[in-house]
């Protein structure tokens, strides 16, 4: 039997299995039994087992071997072709993924214990400050602001309990409209304006109302407690009080919305009636509330210092309602009275007119808003010879009895001076020449002076430089250099080329008169602290400007200004002697830039021989009259009539007084 030999076709061909007649896959040794191949289609196989008849359910899909046979043209129930296998991706071996997934958790805790480290290593402190400043709220503990009271104790100015109130709009907004009903009542302001308040976008923090009373706050929070409400806080905001309304309001001034002090007293010891800040620190709970057993602590506040003025309120309201009332009568633009007690330097009045009220000084012009006083410096003239005769004399240069030959006028810069009266060649000695306010005659005495010597004098008057009175923006005047000219000096020497501030030109005269010894002024009497202990109030010494000889020739001569004839009958006090001298200056008008106008002025003390009291008087651009006796006198006279015995200064009236010579 010839041998079979394979057909070429099939060389390297494996055979095929005898029960399922495929071949052994790729890789298996023949003769080994093959692993069943796996089945292609299992749900198109669990197709084809679907009974013949079962209906497709609408919107479905036709089976895919069907979907095949349209495809290919074969009709149903013919051949179709083969299923497609299923796309398989080839996977890594179990130890290579095993490996990546222990990479990936390795990486991702690093991740976390690093940040770990970092909040509880690193930044742990930092941390814990940010969490405790979200759960810790810091309130303001406002000092109660230090008392003005006047030299008897009068309330000038106090400070009443009250609250700003404030809300956090993201606490108060869902509940926006029962608050504000709640809060309407207290405040005083529509619901239809808190509202809009309540309700705020973007922001932690609004004012709802300031300066509401304690008392109406507490009431407030307990109404809004008993409706569980949280988010409507206050800030301590006190009230500033001022009883006596204009009654020194030019030296107590006011202050701001904020509490600060804007103007007068309030302003130049703002800090020390201010005090010191504190606080108080508590947790919170979210909503705002503060929690029971929470961390707390407060730093009392300091409240502000008291001050005790040197002013007396009631003559001080005698004053500037006599000096308000003759400003009216005469037509001027202002003016100002100023009584000092010589001893001291101790101003017991200091009134303006016009004025304004310290409880609502926007209701005032702004140039009735300061102390003209102290802030407006002006040409004194007349009254600016006691002065030039204090230099004089004390000079050795004059005396009371000292001989002047006066002319009808006086060749000057270029230009005349002349006196207030017509007259020809007159003979009057010193006493005379102030007496009768001479121009001329003051200005023959005044060039026998060397001018640095003049110069001297006055500044050693105070002239020139602020006093330190406790008034914030004091204006220091202008003095001419000792190198004056000669027509500087010869004006000078009766009020004119120089200006100077009243509480100057009063502080100078007063230093004259008090045998020769300057006291500085002052209107701070006293301060006292929080515990009742009075503090240091420092003050400038007293000086001398000039010798006691001299300072009783000089009220020798203002003592003649008041026995003259005008004297005796509009100048003299009812019950105690007295010296003084009247002013009348022509007036620098800024907005010409000339002179338009006069200012007019005048000065006197008393007791004559031991003085206790000096009044001055100006008023400003008087329409009705224009000098000293007429316009200020009666003002002057008015006040230390009352001032006097109210001070008990014994009267020591002489009826039987002569006058003493004034001419030759």
């Amino acid at each position: 039997m010839a041998e079979r030999r394979p057909h070429p076709t099939a060389a390297g061909r494996k055979p095929r299995h005898p029960a399922t007649g495929q071949r052994p896959a790729a890789g298996t040794r023949t003769g080994q039994p093959a692993r069943p191949a796996p089945r292609a289609d299992a749900r198109a196989e669990r197709a084809t087992r679907r009974p013949q008849d079962e209906r497709r359910a609408p919107g479905s899909r036709r089976p895919a071997a069907a979907r095949s046979g349209a495809r290919t043209g074969g009709r149903p129930g013919g051949p179709s072709a083969p299923p497609r296998p299923p796309l398989r991706m080839p996977l890594a071996s179990s130890p290579r993924r095993l490996h990546a997934v222990l990479i990936v958790i390795a990486v991702g805790l690093s991740l976390c214990g690093g940040r770990l480290l970092q909040l509880q290593g690193f930044d742990s402190a930092a941390y814990a400050a940010t969490s405790a400043d979200l759960l810790t709220r810091k309130l303001p503990l406002l000092p109660s602001r230090g008392t003005i009271t006047d030299r008897n104790g009068q309330v000038l100015a106090s400070t009443q309990p009250a609250v700003a109130v404030t809300a956090d709009p993201t606490l108060t907004g869902p509940r926006a409209a029962e608050i504000a009903d709640v809060l309407s009542g207290y405040l005083e302001m529509p619901a239809a304006d808190l509202v809009p308040l309540l309700t705020k976008p973007d922001t932690h923090f609004v004012y709802l109302k300031k300066k509401v009373p304690a008392l109406t706050y507490s009431a407030l929070s307990a109404a809004l407690a008993e409706k569980g409400v949280y988010g409507v806080f206050r800030e301590s905001d006190p009230i500033r009080t001022y009883p006596g309304g204009t009654v020194g309001s030019s030296v107590v001034g006011f202050v701001g919305a904020d509490g600060k002090g804007l103007a007068g007293m309030e302003l130049e010891l703002d800090r020390e009636l201010a005090g010191v800040e504190g606080t108080e620190t508590y947790e919170s709970a979210p909503n705002g509330s503060r929690i029971p057993l929470g961390e707390s602590s407060t730093t009392p506040a300091q409240n502000g210092v008291d001050v005790q003025l040197t002013l007396d309120s009631e003559l001080q309201f005698m004053a500037e309602q006599r000096l308000a009332a003759q400003v009216q009568k005469m037509g001027a633009d202002s003016g100002f009275a100023i009584t000092i007690d010589v001893k001291t330097g101790q101003v017991l009045v200091l009134a303006n007119a016009p004025t304004f009220d310290s409880s609502a000084p926007q209701k005032a012009d702004a140039e009735d808003r300061g102390n003209r006083a102290v802030l407006a410096p002006y040409e004194p003239g007349s009254v600016e010879k006691v002065l030039t005769s204090a230099a004089l004399i004390d000079a050795g240069t004059a005396n009371p009895g000292t001989k002047v030959e006066i002319p009808a006028r006086l060749s000057s810069g270029g230009a005349y001076i002349k006196d207030h009266f017509s007259h020809g060649t007159i003979r009057l000695n010193m006493r005379g020449v102030i007496a009768n306010s001479s121009n001329i005659g003051t200005a023959l005495l005044t060039r026998q002076l060397d001018k640095k010597t003049l110069h001297d004098y006055l500044a050693n008057f105070g002239l020139g430089a602020p006093t330190g009175i406790e008034v914030p923006g004091e204006a220091a005047g202008i003095l001419p250099d000792a190198d004056m000219s000669d027509s500087q000096r010869d004006q000078i020497a009766f009020g004119q080329a120089l200006s100077v501030s009243g509480i100057q030109e009063a502080a100078a005269i007063a230093g004259i008169v008090n045998d020769g010894v300057y006291n500085p002024p002052t209107l701070v009497k006293q301060k006292t602290d929080a515990d009742g202990t009075v503090l240091p109030n420092p003050q400038e010494n007293p000086r001398r400007v000039i010798s006691s000889e001299s300072s009783a020739a000089v009220r020798d001569l203002m003592a003649a200004v008041t026995d003259s004839p005008n004297g005796v009958q509009n100048l003299r006090l009812d019950a105690y002697t007295s010296g003084g001298k009247t002013g009348t200056a022509q007036r620098a008008d800024p907005t010409c830039g000339c002179y338009r106008g006069y200012v007019t002025s005048y000065v006197g003390f008393a007791p004559l021989d031991d003085p206790r009291l000096l009044t001055y008087v100006v008023l400003t651009n008087p329409r009705k009259g224009d000098t000293g006796t007429s316009v200020a006198t009666p003002v002057y006279r008015d006040i230390m009539n009352q001032a006097l015995p109210r001070y008990s200064v014994a009267p020591d009236a002489d009826e039987e007084r002569k006058a003493l010579p004034t001419e030759w």
